[in-house]
């Protein structure tokens, strides 16, 4: 949204995440005057009712959740992204997940993430906005079949890698290079 506004166009942006190494575009954004950010990890949650914004001016919004519901509670004409996860598996089947780096073989429960797995052997595993969106969870995968369910990777992708907060195994393996 930003390279798209208009050269004389005045704006600001909160940019809000974990931690700055899960923050996709930070090294494009860092060094303007008009980016704030606000990494979880290091300064806890943005404190949304000290901004002041213009009374004209238009305030989009993306993210999780609750961080949807305290702008959309501090800036009722804020304009909302919701993003939602595909849901064209129900997730119900349990599978083997091979960490070929590690060594490890974990089992991902059904209706439980690739992420959740991993980063409970894993916990640095890096990850933000965990709805597919974003790309900081991709992983590249090494055998096995893919039921892709982002809305991100191309088919190039695709065919190498996964993003592990919400794609899953199609059949009873995968082998991930983690």
């Amino acid at each position: 949204m930003v390279r798209s506004l208009p050269e004389n166009m005045p704006w600001r942006l909160l940019y809000c995440g974990r931690s700055r190494a899960s923050m996709p575009f930070l090294g494009e954004l860092a060094g303007d005057e008009r980016v704030t950010v606000v990494a979880e990890d290091e300064n806890g949650r943005p404190d949304l009712d000290a901004l002041t914004v213009p009374e004209d001016a238009a305030v989009y919004c993306c993210g999780p959740q609750g961080l949807m519901a305290a702008v959309e509670e501090c800036f009722p004409a804020a304009r909302l992204e919701r993003f939602a996860p595909r849901t064209d598996t129900d997730g119900n089947h349990a599978f083997e997940l091979e960490l070929r780096c590690s060594g490890r073989v974990l089992t991902v429960p059904a209706g439980s993430s690739v992420l959740a797995a991993v980063r409970a052997e894993l916990p640095d595993t890096p990850y933000s906005c965990a709805q597919g969106f974003c790309g900081t969870c991709q992983q590249r995968v090494l055998e096995g079949e893919v039921e892709h369910q982002d809305e991100l990777l191309t088919d190039t992708e695709r065919a190498d890698s996964m993003l592990i907060c919400v794609s899953r195994a199609r059949s009873g393996r995968i082998v991930l290079d983690l």
